[in-house]
């Protein structure tokens, strides 16, 4: 696993596992991120005690965006340290996925979400932190490579 950033030094970091995913639309050659007004970064966040990775995804998916997903296959795993404003110093571990909608099940839970369809080389450098951007860049390599 590649770790993105540093670890400041005299620093208590909490661990926090979290699994995201990159929302691919096989019709068009844009992805579905989300914004909360402010920042953008991938559907997902952390894994509750008792939670797989595939199940948190799943559950993020839903209170962020209402949709339930299909296709769901693993992308890569990165760490980065960071502080976040109400969480305090954390050690991130994210799994990330590709995946795609399949159907509307729900309301969002979260009501400032919104999903925005992009071109992945149009939003590498307006997403929220630094992981998520490497994970854009390596998204973009592949999908130039072996398209999902």
């Amino acid at each position: 696993m590649k770790y993105i950033g540093s670890k400041e030094e005299n620093i208590e970091y909490t661990k926090r596992p979290g699994a995201y995913a990159i929302i691919i639309n096989k019709n068009s050659d844009k992805i579905g991120i989300v914004t909360d007004g402010r920042d953008s970064f991938y559907l997902g966040g952390g894994i509750e005690k008792g939670e797989t990775k595939i199940e948190a995804l799943k559950r993020e998916l839903i209170e962020e965006s209402g949709y339930s997903i299909k296709n769901i296959k693993e992308f890569e795993e990165v760490g980065s340290y960071i502080f976040s404003e109400d969480k305090g110093y954390l050690e991130v571990i994210a799994s990330v996925y590709i995946a795609e909608f399949d159907k509307k099940i729900a309301e969002p839970i979260e009501k400032d979400h919104t999903v925005l369809w992009v071109k992945p080389e149009e939003y590498v450098s307006k997403m929220f932190r630094e992981w998520q951007k490497y994970i854009m860049e390596r998204f973009i390599e592949k999908e130039n490579t072996e398209p999902f």
